[in-house]
């Protein structure tokens, strides 16, 4: 139906993308796309290693349940009043600002 792309086609496509996004938009995709990768692999990688599960296996062992002590109460304290400013201070019409 479409038949295949060609270097022409690719090209133009391409162009239209880099018009679409810009450059630093897609340069900073494929930054985080390769980042991505080798932190899946570094993953994968890390799970397959079997010197480094037994220490994990180790600590997944359930550790006994401790004494919890109760919760302490917190008092609860009132905030302080507010302050009124004195009436010297307050603003005349003409000293408010309107914006």
């Amino acid at each position: 139906m479409f038949g295949s792309l060609g270097p022409l086609e690719i090209g133009i496509i391409a162009l239209i993308v880099i018009l679409l996004f810009g450059a630093g938009k897609i340069s900073g995709l494929g930054k985080d796309l390769g980042s991505s990768i080798k932190e899946f692999r570094k993953a994968v990688k890390d799970e397959d290693d079997p010197s480094k599960q037994a220490p994990m296996q180790a600590q997944a062992q359930p550790q006994p349940p401790q004494q919890l002590a109760p919760p302490q109460q917190q008092q609860y304290t009132p905030p302080p009043p507010a302050q009124q400013p004195p009436a010297a201070q307050q603003p005349t019409e003409h000293q408010k600002n309107i914006f």
